[in-house]
């Protein structure tokens, strides 16, 4: 991480700021310079003296600041790569890994037992700090907080039970803890960040961290009536925009949301000053969330226009850039900013097309390249967050999904003059297919390795000419038969996907009865007036839909597990429903085993068992009988786990429930 050793300073000439900055001196002489106790205890009784005069005139409370740009500079912190001296870091599929940047030969630094979340790790100076949050239930429950040199060496556990990572039940009401989504270092404070607060560990000189009060951090220096941006969701405007100790770090200042409009405000860490970024903006648009900080300005995109205003104090808002087509920002650095843009066809027989532009920061736009028709750039990979392009070197890094897994790939760029400048451009010609362009795969997020054993195998029905018909489709795996433990598990498989097939039959009889009956009640009579009668209710019959999948959702030498899930939806109803069944194979005999074949326990233990974590996690029944109820347990890479289908133990909003209770819990036959 790039440490930014110049802080602006601050000459107060406006009476009103000469006053906060002599109690402020009084406060830093008390408790330490730069961002002491003594400081922030000052800054929150300042902001609470003025807190009735945080009107729309007085948000501003002093002109003269330090507000500015700072030069250029490159920080990774918060992305799901990040580099430092020629390697490549990622947090992926609960392998931390550090990637040549070369060859891409892969070093793995600690690898987890479940999936991580990607951005939950930063580096600072020689050090990698990151978070693993194990698979078992409550969520999160004991998330561990570890410390490993950036060669891999020195593995350090400096929390082993991360306060607020999981799920708590007051009266059986679920209280949700914080499920961090960020993670970052300022100065020597390392914050676990969620929403609108944080877990604040001060890093030890002699090493290890200590948990420390989040309102002697920089989380209380925000002003009342303010907060923080959200780093996880749409639930704040600016979503996306660095965190608060990354501002803090980079720049000096830190951003906060005012809470009765949630305009956008920077706040000088030295003197408290306040600057509204908001102001100057159309007001149709000043309260969108899309927007970007530079080294050097702030850009705000809205439709197909991209506003600028500088970041020193004087600066206004001006359009920028204007567009002929939307535009989605993914990243930027030195040479510009780049965005993808999907173009749809013209008609239903002519393919999409997306490109990638580079707009330079003189306003050129440059087209790095583009493809036509349905690809893996389209698709965002499952539990992938945040921008999914990097330029790092002489390659275009991009987060993808396919048939097979889910990661990071590289395109390699070559140096292509224009004019009196260079500028980056892929081996393929702009504006032609790269399909021929050889793509690298980084590292993977998910890897389905089921794949290499099974195969599925799709029927669909539907309405055809004037014949009503419940549109379904039945995914059906099936595994190589290498051994004759797989053909016994086929013959199993086979048996469930004839139950299922009868249950469609029996589904599709009432569906269309039911739609013959509507129909003579006109009830759809308004939803295609236009059209022909036969057209009409075959578009109608197709807004319902059922739906058979099945997927391996565990897989070892020794055990497998099959997921047969449903979901049904017929027009008009609210909302759909699904189920899931699970089974688990013995791979070495192809029998179907039960809980209790796995574990050494009685019926009664498990019971008990499986109802003490039913009561962590708010539900006070379920467990009665539960051992013979086989189609509910499953196996996880970190736990046995036992599954609950919609509306059986909560409402609709709460969804299935998926109780995952460690291994250590039961007694595991030996075999």
């Amino acid at each position: 991480m790039w440490k930014k050793t110049v802080r602006w300073i601050i000459v107060c000439a406006v009476a009103l700021t000469a006053v906060l900055a002599a109690v402020f001196w009084k406060g830093a002489d008390s408790a330490g310079a730069g961002l002491a106790i003594g400081q922030r205890q000052f800054l929150r009784k300042a902001w609470k003296m003025q807190e009735s005069a945080f009107t729309e005139s007085l948000r501003i409370l002093s002109e003269r600041s330090s507000f500015s740009g700072v030069p250029y500079f490159r920080d990774d912190t918060g992305k799901l790569l990040q580099e430092d001296d020629g390697y490549i870091y990622g947090y992926w599929g609960g392998v931390l890994a550090r990637y040549d940047a070369d060859t891409l030969e892969r070093e793995v630094l600690y690898e987890a037992l479940s999936e991580q979340d990607g951005r939950l790790f930063c580096m600072d100076g020689e050090y990698i700090y990151f978070l693993e949050v194990p698979d078992i239930s409550p969520y999160g429950k004991k998330s561990i907080l570890y410390r490993v040199k950036k060669d891999g060496t020195e593995l350090t556990v400096l929390d082993e039970n991360v306060p607020d990572a999981g799920t708590r039940y007051e009266d059986r009401v679920p209280k949700y803890y914080r499920e961090y989504t960020a993670m970052d270092i300022e100065k020597d404070i390392l914050y676990l960040i969620h929403d609108d607060t944080a877990a604040c560990y001060r890093i030890k000189t002699e090493g290890g961290v200590e948990l420390i009060d989040v309102e002697d951090t920089l989380y209380g220096m925000i002003p009342e009536g303010f907060h923080v941006l959200d780093t996880s969701s749409h639930h704040y405007p600016y979503w996306d925009f660095p965190s608060l100790p990354y501002c803090a770090e980079n720049y000096g200042y830190f951003f906060v949301c005012s809470e009765e409009h949630d305009r956008l405000f920077r706040v000088d860490m030295e003197s408290g000053a306040m600057e509204n970024m908001t102001a100057g903006l159309p007001e149709e648009i000043r309260y969108d969330n899309y927007m970007l900080l530079t080294h050097d300005s702030l850009f705000f995109k809205a439709d197909n226009n991209i506003w600028r205003r500088g970041l020193e104090k004087e600066s206004e808002w001006e359009t920028w850039y204007e567009s002929d087509r939307a535009l989605i920002y993914c990243n930027y650095d030195e040479n510009g900013m780049y965005f993808e843009s999907w173009m749809e066809g013209e008609t239903e027989e002519q393919p999409g097309v997306w490109s990638l532009y580079r707009i330079t920061w003189e306003g050129e736009r440059i087209c790095l390249f583009s493809m036509e028709g349905e690809h893996y750039f389209k698709e965002h990979p499952e539990n992938f967050y945040g921008n999914r392009f990097y330029v790092f070197g002489d390659y275009l890094y991009y987060c993808a999904a396919s048939e097979q897994d889910e990661g990071i790939y590289r395109l390699p760029l070559a140096e292509a003059k224009q004019g009196e400048g260079i500028c980056r451009l892929p081996l393929a010609e702009a504006e032609q297919n790269v399909d021929n362009v050889q793509s690298q795969l980084v590292c993977l997020y998910y890897e389905d390795k089921s794949k290499e054993i099974s195969y599925i195998e799709s029927v669909k029905t539907g309405p055809e000419g004037d014949v009503i018909a419940l549109p379904t489709q039945f995914d059906k795996l099936y595994l190589y038969e290498q051994t004759s433990a797989d053909r016994k598990i086929n013959a199993f498989l086979d048996k469930v996907y004839r139950e299922c097939e009868d249950e469609l039959e029996e589904d599709n009889e009432v569906f269309c009865q039911d739609f013959e009956t509507d129909w003579e009640r006109g009830w759809f009579s308004e939803e295609y007036p236009d059209m022909e009668e036969q057209e009409q209710r075959r578009l109608i019959a197709e807004q319902s839909n059922e739906e058979i999948s099945i997927s391996i959702t565990y897989l070892s030498e020794a055990y497998l597990v099959v997921d047969v899930s449903g979901y049904s939806y017929w027009f008009p109803g609210a909302h759909g429903i699904y189920w899931n069944d699970f089974y688990v194979f013995d791979r070495r005999t192809g029998e179907r085993i039960t809980i209790l074949d796995f574990v050494d326990n009685t019926e009664e233990e498990v019971e008990e068992i499986v109802s003490n974590y039913l009561e962590m996690c708010g539900f006070s029944s379920g467990a009665e009988g539960i051992a013979q109820e086989t189609e509910r347990f499953y196996l996880t890479a970190e736990g046995i786990g036992i599954h609950y289908d919609v509306y059986e133990l909560a409402d609709y909003a709460s969804g299935a429930q998926y109780i995952t209770i460690p291994y250590a819990e039961f007694r595991i036959k030996e075999e």
